[in-house]
């Protein structure tokens, strides 16, 4: 009886990790397939803000491994202006990482780091979104720069990367869309008012969340 035992625990074993290099595989492949939504209808005013396309070249597109990417600098009549830079992807979960390694790799660094949280309202959804991020600030080039970003998996908001990657690889295992996007907006700190680039920002984050939904699947 024992020796029976002890098989067919090993049996269940080897099953089971079997299962687990298939799945982790899978989840680890380079995905080569077209994604099937494109972002780029996004809309282009939002609001009282309007925006203009910042071209991407090849080896941007290169790097990011999707076209699914885009960066528009959105402004309003009053002055205040937000780059947005979004990128995108149903099935390749390498597109989006911390933006502060390519910030670090320019020549600018991060100053200062928190994660925060605001409550959205829409219209959708009466009990609103609690949109998790992380704010810095920015010092290089001259010039200081206030920078929200998050990410979104399938329905998700979450502020951490490593978050980000473990809903990933659950969803996937589980059968649920895995779809996976980095969310990044920006504005120069003028006059050392910090707080007032963070308060644009918050309220630019608040007016395209709701559509990061529709447009972001």
């Amino acid at each position: 009886m024992k020796t029976k035992f002890d098989l067919k625990y090993v049996l269940i074993i080897i099953l089971f990790l079997s299962v687990c290099v298939v799945s982790w595989n899978s989840y680890f492949k380079v995905y080569l397939y077209k994604d099937t939504v494109s972002i780029h209808g996004f809309p282009r005013t939002i609001g009282n803000w309007t925006s203009e396309e910042v071209e991407l070249s090849k080896t941007e597109y290169a790097v990011l491994e999707t076209k699914n990417a885009f960066i528009r600098h959105y402004h309003l009549p009053s002055g205040e202006n937000v780059n947005f830079f979004v990128v995108y992807s149903q099935r390749n979960r390498k597109v989006s990482h911390p933006p502060e390694i390519c910030y670090t790799g320019g020549g600018t660094m991060a100053i200062s780091k928190k994660t925060q949280s605001i409550h959205i309202a829409t219209k959708d959804d009466p009990k609103g979104i609690d949109l998790p991020f992380n704010n810095l600030v920015m010092d290089g080039l001259g010039m200081q720069q206030s920078l929200m970003y998050w990410f979104k998996v399938g329905d998700e908001f979450t502020a951490s990367y490593w978050k980000q990657q473990m809903l990933i690889a659950f969803k996937t295992l589980m059968g649920k869309p895995s779809s996976s996007a980095l969310i990044r907006i920006s504005t120069v700190v003028k006059n050392n008012d910090i707080a007032g680039a963070e308060k644009t920002l918050r309220e630019f984050a608040g007016l395209i969340t709701p559509y990061l939904r529709t447009y972001l699947p």
